[in-house]
C-alpha cells in the first residue's frame, strides 16, 4: 500500500514508464485492467473528492472561462483556454493515477496537489494534443467539402440561389431542387457519418497515448497515430469495444445532464463541475484502453 508523498516520485516515475517502453501495465492497479469503467469511476471520484478545494477553484476558474466566452470579443480564446486547461488537467490527473495503486492511494495523493499544479503542470503537452485535434478536425472538414464540391456541390448552391431569387417557383422546380440536394448532400453525408464514426471509436486509444507524451511534439505528433493502421487494429476486439462503447453512453448522459444544468442559473456551477468530472473520467478510461491494447 502506498504511504507517504513526494512529488518528486511522480515525475521520476512517470519518466521511466515512459521512456523504459514499460507500455503494458502503466497504470498499477490492476482493477483498471479488469474492470474499466467501474474503476474509472472509482477513480474519478477519488480524484476530485480527494481535494475538494482544488476541485472547487478548478471548476471556478473553468465558470469564469464559460462566462467570458458570451462575450463576442474573446469568446473565442477563453473557450480556447478553457479546453487547453480541462486537456493539461488530464494530463495531471492520469499521472497521478499512474502513481497510484489504488482510489485509496489516489486520494491521499491529491491531497497534496493544488489547483495551481493540476491546470498547468503540462500545458505544453496539452497544447500539443489541443492543436492536433484542431488539425485532425480541419482535415475532415476540408476533405468533406471537397467531396461535396465533387458531387455538385457548386451547381447544387446556384440552384439554391436561383430558387431564392423565385419565389414563384412551381412545386415541380422545387421538387427537382430538393432532389438535387438530396442526391449530392448524401456522399458527403456518409463520408462524414463513416469518417466521424471511427475516428470517434479511436479516440480513447489515441487520446490515451497522447496522454503518456510529455512534450509539444511529442504530443502534437501521438494525435496523429490515428492514421496509423496499427492503433485501427488494436481496437479492433470485444474488449476495447465494451469500455468505449460504455464510456460513450455515460459520456452522453453526463452531457446531456451538464445542458439540463447549464439551462438552470442556480445549476451553472453544478454544470461545471459536471464538465471537469468527464474530462478526468474521459482521461482515466482513454489511459484504461491504451494500458490493456497489447499490439501497439
Amino acid at each position: 500500500m502506498y504511504s507517504g508523498y513526494d512529488r518528486r516520485d511522480d515525475y521520476f516515475q512517470t519518466y521511466l514508464r515512459i521512456t523504459e517502453g514499460a507500455k503494458m501495465h502503466i497504470l498499477p492497479d490492476e482493477n483498471l485492467r479488469s474492470r474499466p469503467i467501474a474503476s474509472a469511476l472509482d477513480y474519478t471520484w477519488a480524484a476530485l473528492s480527494g481535494n475538494w478545494k482544488s476541485s472547487a477553484i478548478i471548476a471556478s476558474v473553468i465558470l469564469v472561462l464559460t462566462i467570458l466566452q458570451a462575450v463576442p470579443a474573446i469568446g473565442l480564446l477563453a473557450a480556447m483556454i478553457s479546453s487547453l486547461l480541462l486537456y493539461s488537467a488530464a494530463f495531471r490527473i492520469v499521472d497521478a493515477v499512474m502513481q497510484s495503486d489504488s482510489v485509496s492511494a489516489l486520494k491521499e495523493r491529491m491531497q497534496a496537489l493544488g489547483a495551481k499544479e493540476i491546470l498547468f503542470t503540462y500545458l505544453s503537452p496539452a497544447a500539443g494534443l489541443y492543436l492536433g485535434f484542431i488539425l485532425i478536425s480541419l482535415i475532415v472538414i476540408v476533405a468533406t467539402s471537397l467531396i461535396f464540391w465533387l458531387s455538385g456541390g457548386e451547381a447544387v448552391l446556384g440552384m439554391i440561389e436561383e430558387q431564392m431569387g423565385r419565389p414563384d417557383a412551381s412545386a415541380q422546380q422545387s421538387m427537382q431542387i430538393y432532389a438535387q440536394i438530396v442526391a449530392t448532400s448524401t456522399p458527403t453525408l456518409l463520408f462524414f457519418l463513416i469518417v466521424a464514426s471511427f475516428f470517434g471509436y479511436l479516440w480513447p486509444l489515441i487520446y490515451g497515448y497522447a496522454l503518456m507524451q510529455r512534450g509539444f511534439l511529442d504530443a502534437l505528433n501521438a494525435v496523429f497515430t490515428i492514421f496509423y493502421p496499427r492503433f485501427w487494429s488494436a481496437t479492433f476486439n470485444s474488449k476495447y469495444l465494451k469500455t468505449v462503447s460504455m464510456w460513450m453512453l455515460l459520456a452522453f448522459g453526463a452531457s446531456i445532464l451538464t445542458a439540463i444544468c447549464a439551462a438552470t442559473l442556480l445549476l451553472i456551477p453544478v454544470a461545471i463541475l459536471l464538465m471537469v468530472w468527464l474530462a478526468y473520467f474521459t482521461a482515466i478510461v482513454a489511459a484504461e484502453t491504451y494500458n490493456f491494447s497489447d499490439d501497439i
